[in-house]
């Protein structure tokens, strides 16, 4: 199997308060962190690779990764991204670890549920394209310009790619996963930091790669996902992981709950506490936070230390 890189080295600065306590890789989702997740979903695939690029302060990444890791048939490396020069950068410090071989490069802040991912490593492994893209298929194109486009031939062969677009040049919307060979971390070489951002972009990267003659195409390869950048993502993200499960809420089997608790679309975290007769609606409880007797919440995100309100017309 190929090795899966991981992305965890955004600062998160959309997420306000919460970047200054959470990488964004280590955000509850669901019963895990959104890195246990990726690690867990290519452990289900037979991946036992891992490559993750983090930043040299996050020494909690590399405590997450063990404690997933740990008896398991599996191996990873944490490389350390000094400077934030962009996705594409950190990408590109995974190179000396990957050599002449395919690879699978995960955005560490993207929650998802995986699909036919191993059909994708199929076709990157055969040699018969140079990097297949996930995309889904979105009924609003606002999900697609606050992120990227594709523009697509008949047979889904990427034409153009193009980051925060005025306008969306189809309906299927790029998402954090994709595959790829070696070739494209010349393309990562030849990018310059875009007038956007002042980062090296990785869709830069790929948009030169297809012109430049590369074989790109598009796949269908996740069910759905959630780019992580505001609280709001995080509640979105949790509410889809309880749709995916298929209930209504979730709570940590070490979080205590009080007598008379309702909880409804919410998710309660490791070693919390919520006090007896208290009201819980779409409401994410992160791991050891307290939430008081009689209390009435609805679309917040409740921190050891803060609540973090979530107006509904914002999901």
């Amino acid at each position: 199997m190929i090795p899966a890189v991981i992305l965890t080295a955004g600062e998160g600065k959309r997420l306000g308060k919460m970047s200054k306590n959470f990488s964004k890789s280590l955000l509850t989702v669901g019963d895990s962190t959104l890195l246990a997740g990726h690690l867990n979903n290519f452990l289900e695939i037979g991946i036992n690779e891992f490559i993750i690029v983090a930043d040299p302060l996050s020494e909690d990444i590399e405590k997450e990764a063990q404690k997933v890791l740990k008896n398991r048939k599996a191996s990873f490396r944490v490389v350390h991204q000094k400077k934030r020069l962009g996705i594409g950068h950190a990408a590109l410090l995974a190179e000396k670890y990957i050599g002449e071989g395919e690879f699978i490069l995960v955005l560490g802040d993207t929650f998802y549920s995986p699909g036919d991912i191993l059909a994708a490593i199929k076709e990157i492994t055969s040699g018969s394209v140079d990097a297949v893209l996930s995309v889904r298929k979105v009924s609003d194109d606002k999900e697609i310009l606050k992120e990227c486009t594709v523009k697509l031939d008949e047979n889904n062969v990427v034409e153009k790619i193009v980051e925060k677009p005025e306008r969306a040049l189809s309906m299927m919307k790029p998402c954090g996963v994709y595959f790829f060979n070696h070739k494209f971390f010349k393309h990562l070489k030849k990018t310059s930091a875009s007038s956007l951002r002042g980062e090296i972009e990785l869709t830069d990267a790929i948009d030169n790669f297809v012109r430049e003659g590369g074989m790109v195409v598009a796949r269908n390869t996740l069910k759905f996902d959630v780019n992580i950048n505001y609280p709001r993502d995080i509640l979105a993200a949790n509410l889809a992981w309880l749709a995916q499960k298929k209930i209504k809420c979730f709570s940590h089997a070490s979080a205590v709950i009080g007598e008379d608790v309702s909880l409804s679309e919410s998710v309660v975290g490791q070693n919390s506490r919520i006090g007896k007769f208290s009201k819980l609606r779409r409401v994410v409880v992160f791991p050891g936070s307290e939430v008081s007797p009689n209390s009435n919440l609805e679309n917040i995100i409740v921190l050891p230390d803060m609540k973090i309100p979530v107006l509904p017309d914002e999901n």
